[in-house]
C-alpha cells in the first residue's frame, strides 16, 4: 500500500477533506475555533501609576484611627470617624478631625496627651474601608491604610479569579467616569475615598473556563484527526 501524504499531494488532499461528512468538518472547525480561545501569557500591566507627590488622603467620615498607646492599654482601640467628622478619644473626649490630613490628626492626638505620659508611647495608624469587587475570590471591603497598593488590596480580595492576561483595575466614583488604575498605584496617590470601588476586571469567557475549553478542544481534535485518517486510509 502505497503511503499518500498532505504534502506530497495537497490536490488529493483537499479533494479527500471535501469528502469528509459535514459533522466530520464541523468538529474540526469548532476545535481550530476554541484553539483560538486559549488564554496567552500573562503580560504585565499596562496602566502607568500615578505620580507621587503630596498625599491626597485626607480623614473623612467611615475612616477608622487605631491608636495603641504602648504600656497604657486602656487608651488604645480602634476609633470611627461618626458622620459629623469627629472622633471620640478615650480619657480625652470628642475631637473634631475630618478634613485634616494623617500627620495633622496624629499631632492632634498626641497634643492632648501631653501632661499625661510620655507621647513617644502613642501610635496612630490611619485606616480606610476600601471595596475590591469584580474578578476577585473575596469581594467586599477591607481597611486600608494610605501606603497601601492597590495590589496589595487586590491580594486581601483573595486575588485574581483566575490567572491569565493583564490584570486591570478600575476606580469607580459616584459622579465620574470609570477609569484604570496602577497595580503599583498606592490608597493616597489615588485619594480613594470610602464611597469609591476599586473594580478587578472578569477575565474573559475563554480564561473563566479554560480548563473546559482546553479538554473540548483536545476532544474534537482527536475526533477530527481519527476521521481524517479512516477517510485517508479508505480511499486507498
Amino acid at each position: 500500500m502505497t503511503l499518500i501524504t498532505s504534502f506530497d499531494r495537497p490536490a488529493r488532499y483537499a479533494s479527500q477533506l471535501r469528502a469528509i461528512p459535514l459533522v466530520g468538518r464541523a468538529s474540526l472547525v469548532l476545535a481550530l475555533a476554541l484553539g483560538a480561545c486559549v488564554p496567552a501569557v500573562p503580560v504585565a500591566p499596562t496602566a502607568r501609576p500615578s505620580p507621587q507627590g503630596t498625599s491626597q488622603w485626607q480623614v473623612e467620615p467611615g475612616d477608622v484611627i487605631r491608636l495603641k498607646t504602648w504600656g497604657v492599654g486602656d487608651q488604645s482601640g480602634e476609633l470611627v470617624v461618626n458622620e459629623r467628622g469627629q472622633v471620640v478619644v478615650p480619657n480625652v473626649g470628642r475631637l473634631t478631625v475630618a478634613g485634616l490630613t494623617p500627620a495633622a490628626v496624629e499631632a492632634l492626638i498626641v497634643r492632648s496627651y501631653t501632661g499625661r505620659f510620655d507621647s513617644s508611647r502613642v501610635e496612630v495608624t490611619f485606616l480606610r474601608p476600601v471595596s475590591v469587587v469584580g474578578g476577585v475570590k473575596l469581594p467586599g471591603v477591607t481597611l486600608a491604610d494610605p501606603s497601601a497598593s492597590v495590589l496589595s488590596l487586590v491580594s486581601k480580595a483573595g486575588g485574581p479569579v483566575r490567572l491569565g492576561g493583564d490584570l486591570k483595575v478600575y476606580l469607580l466614583r459616584v459622579g465620574e467616569a470609570a477609569h484604570e488604575v496602577s497595580v503599583g498605584d498606592r490608597v493616597s496617590d489615588l485619594g480613594i475615598r470610602s464611597t469609591d470601588q476599586l473594580y478587578v476586571q472578569d477575565p474573559p469567557f475563554a480564561i473563566r473556563n479554560e480548563a473546559a475549553i482546553r479538554s473540548v478542544f483536545e476532544l474534537l481534535q482527536f475526533v477530527g484527526t481519527t476521521v481524517t485518517l479512516f477517510l485517508l486510509i479508505k480511499k486507498q
